[in-house]
């Protein structure tokens, strides 16, 4: 009995080891990140913070080389889904041109609270938060107009924002363009079909075969079908393992943080649902008050690029362009950084 118990004592010991040793080594990957990131230009900012939107306490992550510059609000996708912890890896040169405010929305990533109603929430509840956040925005950095980028769930609220309210903004950038949720599910679902067809995976097919878009009551088909797109590179092309590698060494995110992400994520997702499935801005925002400019994955089967082809087309706006990228999915901010940076910089940019 005593050897057992030695045994057992030596395998805890060297499970705090690992685990010491891991934390410790996510540490130094953090502040290496920090270090090599790090703002120190006269008039620049590098701030994560918490601010009152709404009575909800949510988080900012705010970063430019100049305050003086133009201001840009990136609404993550999701709902849940917060970029804010790759802002370190797909923003740097954005930061020399713009003051760039990264969000993590109520219920999502830091703004997370596992003990909130989440039937007080609906899609109007994002709206006005991000209505409040603009308004700080404006104060804060003596602006009369921000510029608005939207990411797949963020490109909804996004749309419904310069829609009702273009007074606010300078320009709007919609990345993975949402456009008629109903339809992008079964264009999506037959492209994954069809791509199991000539893999010849029987399993897939056999699943998919039992769902059907766009799974008004059946959420479980939503995420099975998610499983699959993934799988076979029609959503987000990267590598798992570098993304969450990605999150994992930010220095913005405990690891609770992180770890919290996915399922607070799938809860705002089963709750929206519903009525996010009604949502077609081709009918509801055909025409916008405010310069345009989409940019689109061609292998994007999320929000696939044929709809955004054709919102784009009946489109009216002051003016609008549509830019592909040829070697993303869903989010050319994580396959094609320097290319999305690049691409806003001279157009969205070099046009206000």
């Amino acid at each position: 009995m005593r050897l057992f118990l030695y045994g057992i004592g030596v395998f805890i010991g060297l499970a705090l080891l690992v685990v010491s040793g891991g934390l410790a080594y996510r540490w130094y990957l953090q502040e290496k990140l920090r270090g090599e990131t790090a703002i120190s230009t006269p008039n620049g900012i590098e701030s994560l913070e918490k601010i009152d939107l709404n009575g909800s306490k949510q988080w900012l992550l705010i970063r430019g080389n100049d305050q003086s510059n133009p201001a840009l609000l990136f609404l993550h996708g999701g709902p849940g889904s917060t970029e804010l912890p790759a802002a370190r890896h797909f923003g740097l040169e954005l930061e020399k041109h713009l003051t760039v405010v990264h969000w993590d929305q109520r219920a999502s990533g830091k703004s997370r609270n596992a003990n909130s109603n989440l039937m007080d929430l609906s899609i109007s509840t994002f709206i006005d938060d991000a209505v409040a956040l603009t308004h700080h925005l404006r104060e804060r950095f003596q602006q009369e107009k921000i510029i608005l980028l939207g990411h797949s769930w963020g490109s909804i609220l996004g749309i419904r924002l310069v829609r009702d309210h273009p007074e606010l903004f300078q320009a709007y950038i919609g990345l993975g363009q949402s456009v008629d949720i109903a339809r992008a599910e079964k264009y999506s679902h037959y492209w994954v079909c069809q791509r199991a067809k000539q893999d010849g995976n029987e399993k897939a097919l056999a699943q998919l075969n039992e769902i059907s878009p766009p799974y008004e009551s059946e959420i479980e088909g939503l995420f099975l079908h998610r499983k699959w797109l993934n799988h076979y590179g029609g959503s987000i092309e990267q590598d798992i393992g570098g993304v969450t590698a990605m999150y994992l060494t930010s220095p913005e995110y405990t690891l609770f943080d992180v770890l919290s992400i996915q399922a607070s994520a799938d809860r705002l997702l089963k709750h929206l649902w519903p009525e996010m499935i009604s949502i077609d801005l081709t009918a509801e925002a055909s025409e916008l008050d405010v310069p345009i400019f989409f940019f689109a994955g061609r292998n994007d089967h999320h929000t696939p690029s044929s709809l955004v082809q054709e919102y784009f087309d009946r489109l009216t706006a002051p003016s609008k362009e549509l830019h592909w990228f040829e070697n993303s999915g869903h989010a050319p901010n994580f396959a094609e950084p320097d290319r999305f940076q690049q691409v806003l910089i001279d157009h969205v940019i070099g046009s206000i």
